[in-house]
């Protein structure tokens, strides 16, 4: 993708910018779009959650929850890259998340039941790991300067 001029507001316009925060793995991104695109991703995804609950229940929200994970990885991937970071950092804050959407769809959502230990370490993971992901990817700068995923999104 050509170079994107994040200061403009008229570039949250552009389908093509839409597109390539939510569907490309490649590159990096700057606070700004990331935090832009988090807030709209999880409004969609609140919508989408309440609207599975209310016709099928917790698989089906879950089902939602699990196709709101490909652009919640591709938005997350390229602001670890302008961190620095490679993609399998990430694989350590998504994975309990991912865990507990396919029990949930496999119907284990009791935490009194045989999984439930399991479902508390899990909910304990994303706990911190979604402060992780606030914290590195949403309120540090990234990489001043060039890095192996691209130049700076903001020089």
């Amino acid at each position: 993708m050509a170079r994107i001029d994040w200061s403009d507001r008229q570039v949250w316009l552009a389908p093509a910018v839409w597109s390539y925060l939510l569907l490309d793995f490649q590159g990096r991104i700057p606070r700004l779009p990331f935090w832009v695109a988090a807030v709209v991703l999880n409004v969609f995804a609140f919508i989408g959650d309440r609207l599975a609950m209310g016709f099928g229940g917790h698989p089906a929200a879950a089902v939602v929850g699990l196709a709101f994970l490909y652009p919640s990885l591709a938005l997350a991937i390229k602001r670890a890259h302008d961190r620095g970071h490679s993609d399998f950092y990430l694989l350590f804050l998504f994975l309990p998340a991912f865990l507990v959407s396919l029990l949930q769809v496999q119907g284990y959502l009791d935490s009194t039941g045989p999984v439930g230990p399991v479902l508390s370490v899990l909910g304990l993971w994303v706990l911190v790991a979604l402060i992780a992901l606030v914290i590195d990817l949403g309120m540090i700068r990234g990489q001043e300067g060039p890095n192996r995923y691209g130049p700076d999104p903001l020089a």
